[in-house]
């Protein structure tokens, strides 16, 4: 392999590729198109001002400088300050039994800051992320720009399923703006060799978290950590030039002003805590030094935190509440305190219930369900295996599964290991995820070679041909029990990281049943055993819809299923009625404020051509109409949401020019012929230089979507 320089056309703009968007997204929304067009139109910050470097021109220029305005601000182009102050569009999310997390997205004006600031300040973050030895994931390098294509880069390229750059891996596909040092996500500090040595170490493992970490930071409490608390309350003006005070900054106006509570889901986010938690790990290590007897890290106890959550190990309980009076004295100074009400303690033997309920899991589910493939010998002589097995030719299937025994089992393992489900949850559905991707690739690999035989005659044998009809029927079978199960440990507690899960098996499922063969184009799984899986993925997604309406709480989780439902064939789709209902249309009208940006787009999405649901359109559209109408006037362009929501409907297929003109008058409140021209030439714009813009709403691919989503995962 020769020894050639490749570099990765990712620029500084990529900081809104990974850092910006929480992870719980429709699974249709992304910066990806935001991203081209910054890049495509070269925009950038330039002193505050919003700046442009292209080849408009004309009337073309004139439209594309509204479309800013639109996108940024009436006056983007001033150095004021205040044009970043903006509010950010907050959803909620199941978070806890009857609880919910509120997340953000910034608005795009923000999100442009956020390159400038990474780029001037990048170094400033690392250096400011490198004091703490308790810290497990922290940003240490910025992500690779290059790598060379030879057996080294072979070797250390990272996996394509890490969610952060880790340090000392190359990446062709960069997924964050910062290498992160160590643990990709905290499942993997819990298998890795440090946490395993701790274990055996130590007598003693406190577990704990900071209560309501993002919600209480003080937004002025990062120039305490970077500056000190004593040097900023003497120079508070000049506080605020330095970095920290820019950071500050930042994110008070992407949080429209407010200095209690940071946005929770942005990656930039983390960072600006991790500096807080950083400054208080490297205080609390070196007064814990400074007690009587010296206690030092990694000899005497040994602290890792995660994000916010700590796990403290030592053999004595004087000391173990000696570290615990000096930490919570210091997060006292930051406005944080410890959350008693999930602190656990652990003694020798160090056991979570956790790790007993996944080790539990992992005998659990490699003896039910079963399914293997066995080559056989060519001198062996066939002969009918048990019900399970079917022998063809070369090669042995076997199929096993007890779903009735499954669940009981499942449920029995849960009341023993003393958990809950939304405790072991996600990893029960990663590691079926993992069963049902090994076992379609093996089958796919076997399987489809003897339709090819069969297709050229290689094979002619009709009993031959029957079995194979038969092994066919048997996987369905097979399938359809797992996705019952799926289904039915997901239904406890759905939440979006379940919900993801789950698509992510039901999109490998469905990905096999409609493998088409390369010359004429048709299914290789017959029709009868499609319309089987296709049906029970419907049925199964339509109960959990009925289960969970839309609520203010809820919506995410839902809209997930909505879009594997639309990877369906045509006549698999949720009737009208009951789409109504999730809804909770009334009269045939959308109670106001029951939808936001995200429902709107995805059920525009799931509509598309369809002609199926024609008093749900006009509602929804209706509906649409009344939104923006009783919004603000004022507030309009200072809205995050109200920003996506009419650029993202601007460029949808699904709805008409006259519509697309009609709600652009009611954003902009234009009246005259004049304005209305003005709205259409934009349209136009939109249709010869702006494919998408949040939302992709054509040539959707949920398989490759979903892996691309794996990879941003932050938690298990």
């Amino acid at each position: 392999m020769s020894k050639k320089k490749r570099y990765i056309r990712y620029p500084k703009e990529r900081a809104i590729l990974s850092d910006v968007l929480p992870y719980e997204v429709p699974i249709t929304f992304s910066n990806r198109y935001f991203y081209r067009f910054l890049v495509n139109f070269n925009i950038f910050l330039d002193n505050e001002k919003v700046n442009f470097e292209n080849n408009l021109n004309g009337q073309e220029k004139i439209v594309f400088e509204e479309i800013l305005k639109i996108l940024f601000h009436h006056d983007y182009n001033n150095e004021q300050d205040y044009k970043f102050r903006k509010i950010p569009f907050a959803y909620r999310i199941t978070h806890k039994e009857n609880d919910f997390r509120e997340l953000a997205v910034i608005h795009p004006i923000n999100q442009l800051k956020l390159i400038k600031f990474y780029d001037d300040f990048k170094e400033s973050i690392l250096y400011s992320c490198s004091i703490s030895n308790f810290s497990v994931r922290k940003p240490v390098d910025i992500a690779k720009f290059t790598f060379f294509n030879d057996k080294l880069h072979q070797l250390n390229k990272g996996d394509e399923n890490d969610f952060l750059e880790l340090s000392g891996k190359e990446y062709e596909n960069l997924k964050t703006f910062f290498s992160y040092k160590k643990y990709t996500n905290i499942y993997k500090f819990y298998e890795d060799y440090r946490y395993h040595r701790a274990e055996k170490k130590y007598n003693f493992l406190f577990k704990f978290d900071i209560a309501k970490c993002f919600d209480t930071i003080y937004t002025h409490s990062i120039s305490w950590a970077v500056l000190g608390l004593d040097a900023v309350k003497e120079n508070v003006e000049e506080s605020k030039k330095n970095f920290s005070g820019i950071f500050d900054k930042f994110i008070q106006n992407a949080n429209y002003g407010e200095t209690n509570g940071i946005l929770i889901g942005p990656e930039f986010s983390r960072i600006f805590a991790e500096i807080i938690l950083q400054r208080i790990d490297k205080t609390v290590e070196d007064k814990v030094g400074k007690l009587e007897k010296g206690y030092k890290n990694k000899i005497d106890y040994e602290i890792y935190r995660y994000v916010d959550d700590y796990f403290l190990f030592c053999d004595d309980e004087i000391l173990k509440n000696e570290i615990l009076r000096i930490l919570k004295h210091e997060l006292k100074e930051y406005k944080l305190s410890i959350n008693n009400s999930k602190s656990k303690e652990y003694s020798k033997p160090i056991i979570t219930e956790i790790t007993i309920a996944k080790e539990k899991i992992n005998k659990l589910f490699s003896e039910n369900p079963r399914f293997s493939i066995k080559e056989l010998d060519k001198n062996e002589n066939q002969k009918e295996g048990n019900n399970e097995d079917i022998e063809i030719l070369n090669h042995k299937f076997s199929f096993y599964f007890n779903p009735d025994n499954l669940i009981t089992q499942y449920k029995i393992l849960i009341k023993e290991s003393s958990v809950d489900y939304k405790d072991v949850l996600n990893y029960s559905l990663a590691l079926l995820n993992s069963i049902i991707e090994r076992n379609l690739v093996n089958f796919e690999n076997v399987y489809l070679p003897y339709l090819g035989k069969i297709k050229s005659n290689e094979i002619s044998d009709k009993s031959v041909i029957n079995k194979l009809n038969k092994v066919e029927d048997s996987l369905t079978t097979h399938l359809v029990s797992f996705i019952d199960f799926v289904f039915f440990i997901y239904s406890v507690s759905p939440r979006v990281n379940s919900t993801i899960k789950t698509c992510h098996i039901l999109s490998k499922i469905l990905t096999f049943y409609k493998l088409k063969d390369k010359s004429d184009k048709k299914f290789l799984i017959n029709s009868n055993n499609r319309n089987r899986i296709f049906k029970k993925i419907l049925d199964e997604s339509s109960l959990i819809i009925k289960k969970n309406s839309i609520t203010e709480y809820a919506q995410i989780e839902t809209l997930y299923l909505l879009t594997v439902i639309r990877e369906l064939d045509k006549e698999f789709r949720i009737p009208e009625i009951s789409l109504e209902k999730f809804i909770g249309i009334k009269a045939n009208k959308i109670p106001d404020g029951k939808l936001n940006y995200f429902s709107i787009v995805v059920l525009v999405f799931y509509l598309g051509h369809s002609k199926k649901y024609p008093k749900l359109r006009v509602a929804l559209l209706d509906y649409i109409e009344n939104y923006i109408k009783n919004f603000p006037i004022e507030k309009r362009s200072k809205s995050s949401e109200l920003t996506h929501l009419i650029l993202d409907l601007l460029a949808c297929p699904f709805i008409e020019d006259i519509y697309k003109i009609k709600i652009f008058a009611l954003y902009k409140n234009y009246t005259t012929k004049g304005e209305l021209l003005a709205a259409r030439r934009i349209i136009y714009f939109h249709k010869k230089h702006i494919k998408y813009w949040f939302t992709k709403w054509e040539r959707f691919n949920l398989a490759k979507e979903l892996e691309h989503k794996r990879s941003q995962e932050v938690y298990s």
